[in-house]
């Protein structure tokens, strides 16, 4: 019996690697082309235009993600459009947002607020369940300081619970959206705590092997607005070994506690392009397309911005960070990825 559970998980991580996952809502779809387009308006200082996109956006879907809202309010103040700052904000404050003073004293001074009924519920019940399985899948990596290893057979045991629990509540549930558990268990980029279980269930993890592959799960909270698209197509990758849907990162090295940032590989230039790198951007590009993301080179461009502007947030990965022991280790690193160091003129 348990061969043959062994086989069926495995046919079934099969079917997910090959599945094409695919975008095919049409107002979502609608949205994220928008919304992508105000981005891009936000990096070249077009604020005024950003301000009509996130408007005209919003009118396309009724949830906008709370990373659209915060940059659409922080587009408004900044060209005055104060009542649809405050909209934005409000709803924010609904999920569960926290502000800084400053921000909080701006919309106090307000002449015209009106304190509008919250639109959605969030569902504290549900949210205490996720985060109680997020603690399980944390409990020994926090207690192992880093060394895995020594912990490997406690690691395994807690995130099989915790994904193979996860799945359950995600059938029974619904998946958990910014509206419904609030974004009182995320990051600065809005990343929910529980995506860290379906993080975890990476195909190639070598400390615990995969319980639980989330693909149609993460698929069908995307077409439903339930989870944004750079947040499914990095979990889609994980999950999946494979890297459909990135190709440029922006790198960082510490060694002894000192960093040094930020490397790019020169492969971001067109002219640096063998003919079989322009053709797996290509096909990047176009899986990125069927999930509602911009293109490879549109991203990193944004990335390249939020190195000095930390007003926006525009994705849920930056970064790659690399530690490493000695000078020798960061250097052939780079030279087998072809890096080369930023500067002011390149961003």
């Amino acid at each position: 019996m348990k061969q043959l559970l062994i086989f069926l998980f495995t046919i079934l991580s099969l079917i997910a690697k090959t599945q094409d996952f695919e975008l095919k809502d049409i107002k979502l779809i609608k949205y994220y082309e928008i919304t992508n387009e105000a981005e891009k308006k936000i990096i070249n200082n077009d604020l005024k235009t950003a301000n009509i996109f996130y408007k005209d956006a919003f009118s396309e879907f009724k949830y906008p993600h709370a990373k659209d809202l915060y940059n659409s309010m922080k587009v408004a103040l900044k060209v005055n459009d104060l009542k649809t700052a405050y909209s934005n904000y409000q709803t924010l404050k609904c999920m569960g947002k926290n502000f800084n003073e400053n921000l909080i004293d701006i919309f106090k001074n307000f002449d015209n607020q009106k304190i509008l009924a919250c639109q959605n519920t969030v569902d504290l019940q549900y949210k205490e369940k996720l985060d109680s399985l997020y603690e399980i899948d944390q409990y020994y990596r926090r207690l192992s300081k880093g060394n895995y290893l020594a912990y490997k057979k406690e690691i395994t045991k807690n995130d099989s619970i915790a994904s193979v629990d996860l799945l359950k509540l995600i059938k029974k549930n619904g998946f958990p959206n910014e509206y419904r558990i609030g974004l009182g268990s995320v990051n600065d980029v809005f990343f929910q705590k529980f995506y860290y279980i379906i993080w975890h269930q990476l195909a190639s993890n070598s400390i615990s092997s995969q319980k639980v592959n989330f693909s149609n799960e993460i698929i069908k909270a995307l077409n439903r607005g339930d989870i944004r698209p750079d947040i499914a197509g990095f979990l889609l990758d994980l999950n999946n070994g494979k890297n459909d849907y990135s190709y440029f990162s922006i790198y960082q090295f510490t060694k002894n506690n000192e960093i040094d940032c930020c490397y790019v590989s020169n492969s971001f230039f067109p002219e640096k392009r063998t003919e079989k790198t322009i053709q797996k951007i290509s096909s990047i590009n176009k899986n990125r397309s069927k999930i509602g993301l911009s293109t490879a080179e549109d991203e990193i461009k944004k990335n390249f911005f939020l190195l000095n502007n930390k007003d926006y947030v525009f994705s849920a990965k930056t970064f790659e960070r690399f530690n490493f022991s000695n000078e020798e280790e960061i250097e052939l690193f780079k030279k087998n990825l072809n890096l080369i160091k930023l500067n002011d003129s390149t961003h």
